[in-house]
């Protein structure tokens, strides 16, 4: 569904074109966007209604979104598995957009509020993937100072996040991702889960350990899992000799936990 139906903010200097190059990855082929001018959700909904709802934000270096392997692969898993989810194609920095890098953070937010009004659920989360944890970290950290003008009644419910799942998420090394989009953590970190691979080549591992240190200095418990091997971007498609194959199962059973412990 298109998230700006009378068009996205800011596009008035826009001329790129929508392009899904097919790529091969990890033995499975998938999309990679680029150009986006129409942010879009697609949602994902279990045989019974959920009470938790994810909104699942792909990585792809802030150049492509890498929508089936860290989208809609996602996507499906979750609602497999019980869950409401919706995944992100979102606008890119480098596109002519007036708010530049917060484009991304307008999509998110906007996808958020449709994904908690469309679910009805009663938990809202992110869960996004390098690239895509950079822009849930920086939802999380700057949600006051997110604008746009109100699309639909979606837009009168309030930024919420209750959870946030960051895999091998780009956060401060080195410093200022994308010109500071992600500014640090927030002063009331909601319950997150982190994982990574310690041999990840793009991204180091120094961004979820010194994050995880920040978010429990800032007052919350969070959950930090660095596999030794599986490098960078494997979604759900880690080798199953892996450890970083377990973080799945490892989410899940987070997700279960903390769900328990907010209703206690």
């Amino acid at each position: 569904m298109s998230l700006w139906p009378g068009g996205a903010p800011g596009g008035e200097h826009v001329t790129v074109q929508e392009v899904a190059r097919e790529v091969d990855d990890q033995g499975r082929k998938g999309r990679d966007i680029s150009g986006v001018r129409d942010p879009r959700l697609s949602l994902h909904l279990p045989a019974q209604k959920a009470d938790t709802a994810l909104l699942v934000i792909p990585g792809g270096a802030f150049n492509r979104v890498v929508f089936d392997k860290e989208g809609e692969e996602v996507c499906r898993w979750l609602a497999g598995a019980g869950y409401a989810a919706g995944g992100l194609i979102y606008r890119l920095p480098g596109d002519g957009w007036a708010q530049g890098a917060d484009v991304m953070l307008q999509d998110a937010a906007r996808a958020l509020r449709v994904l908690a009004q469309r679910t009805g659920a009663s938990r809202i989360g992110v869960l996004g993937f390098s690239a895509g944890g950079t822009i849930a970290g920086a939802l999380a950290s700057r949600a006051a100072e997110v604008d746009y003008a109100p699309v639909d009644d979606a837009d009168r419910l309030p930024l919420r996040i209750d959870f946030l799942g960051l895999g091998y998420p780009y956060l401060n090394v080195p410093a200022s991702p994308r010109q500071g989009l992600y500014r640090g953590a927030p002063k009331a970190p909601p319950p997150t889960f982190f994982f990574h691979a310690a041999d990840d080549p793009r991204v180091s591992v120094d961004n979820s350990l010194d994050s995880f240190k920040a978010w429990r200095a800032a007052g919350t418990e969070p959950a930090l899992h660095v596999f030794e091997r599986g490098g960078h971007g494997f979604g759900l498609r880690a080798p199953p000799t892996s450890s970083a194959a377990a973080w799945p199962d490892l989410f899940l059973t987070w997700l279960k936990a903390s769900a328990a412990t907010k209703t206690a």
